[in-house]
């Protein structure tokens, strides 16, 4: 939003009638817009109109517990839109069953910083080199980069133009993804000594 505001101008609104001219006043503005943004997005996700995950998440997470592995969930959204909206998604068996849950609540820092990937790495007791994330957008695929971590990229339609050189794979969804192909493309890749 500031860099969007810095562009094309800071607007005016019911917390200041004229457009804010102080670091100070931008940022309650920011913070202000972020809460409401936050409050729809739970709107939407309660109203059910948003009811399945990406495809092939379900079955991957499935999998993956299955077969002894961690699986973690780390969102730079605050940890009550994040809880909210993995209960719904992922339901609340899979939710309660998570290894390891951070949100942007829970580091100083939010992505493309690394640090919500180094905490849940700490967390769950393993080497970052030994994690896959799975991302949607560039800034999470740096997030994890960042933090000596493999990443694939699942993109969006508002991502799928960004730059996932850096993944070790980039799929439209995970449908016909297995298991058995994320360990062999995280095996796969040298890490230094």
């Amino acid at each position: 939003m500031r860099w969007y505001f810095g562009e094309k101008g800071w607007p005016s609104s019911t917390i200041f009638q004229t457009p804010p001219a102080s670091d100070s006043d931008r940022a309650t503005l920011i913070d202000a817009l972020q809460d409401w943004k936050t409050e729809r997005y739970k709107d939407i996700i309660r109203s059910g109109t948003v009811s399945i995950p990406s495809p092939g998440v379900l079955r991957l997470m499935d999998e993956a517990i299955a077969a002894g592995i961690k699986v973690a969930v780390c969102s730079a959204a605050t940890k009550s839109s994040v809880i909210l909206c993995l209960e719904n998604l992922i339901g609340n068996e899979r939710f309660q069953g998570l290894d390891c849950f951070l949100a942007g609540d829970d580091v100083k820092e939010k992505k493309p910083d690394p640090s919500i990937y180094r905490t849940a790495a700490k967390k769950l007791n393993v080497q970052e080199k030994n994690c896959l994330v799975v991302e949607d957008s560039v800034i999470g695929l740096l997030a994890a980069k960042g933090a000596g971590m493999s990443c694939i990229v699942t993109y969006t339609s508002s991502t799928a133009s960004q730059d996932f050189s850096d993944a070790i794979g980039i799929y439209p969804d995970l449908s016909d993804v297995r298991l058995e192909e994320l360990e062999s493309l995280l095996g796969s890749i040298s890490v230094p000594k």
